[in-house]
């Protein structure tokens, strides 16, 4: 007849049996997101920000699993990347390790989550370079000149951008059948919302002569690569940093550069906050905020604007 008690045999089956290492609570963290449909993008950033973690632990002499680490190890790993990383680079790895010690505590299989008390480093708040207009007709100059289908294409590109304020991977991920007259439909959102942005006039007609020049594929996907096949976001960013240093600008430019630009001309046109973090694709206004910020001699025109009640004193 079986004891009511458990031996100590048998509890010793029963904890190796529940036991959770890094390899289980990794597959299953991924597989709860997995569940939640994040993007793909997220998903390599967790396993890239475990690598990370992985790494320099080795490289400090901290011989633990993650799911062994306390909080006075995070932050000797923390004051690790403070002599190498940016704090905007040091928060990144934070937020993709922290959600990982939030899970493992909901699972109970963590008896203390070593960041429930780690906070994102403080940041100066800096005032984000945009791009001025003898810039981007530099830019747009070069290209036309080019006289090339990835040139031309690039410069379509280019357009959309400050047309739009649309991230680059929604753009490179854009179907011919998402363009409705001046409605573009953005499928693939970084919050996975659709949402509608509109076309100039000049924009439309750059779009109808490209389309005429792209042809007909086995693909709908709008904007391709010398092999017909879908351009990637790497091969524009890279090739826009190189036109931008072929032109003699000295700033870096990318595709966010042209994000913050159109956000800037919208207010600085009369736009409201609340449109342009619709047109965006903000979930929040605190987020829109960094695209609306007022910069130098735009901060003084604006000032000048206000009412004068000088008469009345």
């Amino acid at each position: 007849m079986r004891r009511k008690e458990l031996s100590q045999f048998e509890k010793e089956i029963i904890n190796k049996a529940t036991k959770i290492d890094d390899e289980k609570a990794i597959k299953e963290f991924i597989r709860s997101r997995t569940l939640k449909n994040v993007r793909d993008t997220t998903i390599k950033y967790y396993y890239d920000a475990f690598h990370v973690l992985k790494r320099d632990l080795n490289y400090l002499g901290i011989n633990k699993q993650l799911i062994e680490l306390t909080e006075k190890d995070i932050e000797q790993i923390i004051m690790h990347w403070q002599k190498n990383l940016k704090v905007t680079t040091i928060n990144s790895k934070l937020r993709g390790i922290r959600p990982f010690y939030s899970f493992l505590e909901e699972k109970k299989w963590l008896k203390k989550n070593p960041t429930k008390n780690v906070k994102l480093l403080r940041d100066r708040k800096k005032i984000h370079e945009t791009l001025e207009d003898n810039e981007i007709k530099k830019i747009a100059d070069y290209l036309k000149k080019k006289n090339t289908f990835p040139s031309f294409r690039d410069l379509v590109i280019f357009q959309l951008l400050l047309d739009t304020g649309i991230r680059i991977n929604e753009c490179l991920n854009i179907q011919i059948q998402d363009i409705d007259g001046k409605r573009l439909v953005i499928t693939e959102s970084k919050n996975l919302q659709q949402r509608i942005v509109y076309l100039s006039k000049s924009m439309q007609e750059k779009l109808g002569v490209y389309i005429k020049v792209r042809g007909t594929l086995y693909h709908d996907y709008l904007f391709i690569n010398q092999d017909n096949g879908r351009l990637c976001n790497n091969t524009y960013k890279e090739r826009l940093r190189m036109t931008s240093r072929a032109c003699g600008i000295k700033k870096q430019v990318s595709p966010h550069v042209c994000r913050r630009t159109y956000a800037k001309k919208a207010i600085l046109k009369g736009m409201d906050p609340f449109s342009l973090a619709v047109l965006l694709g903000h979930s929040t206004l605190e987020v829109t905020k960094r695209y609306v910020q007022i910069w130098g001699a735009d901060l003084e025109k604006q000032a000048m604007k206000k009412e004068d009640f000088s008469g009345l004193f």
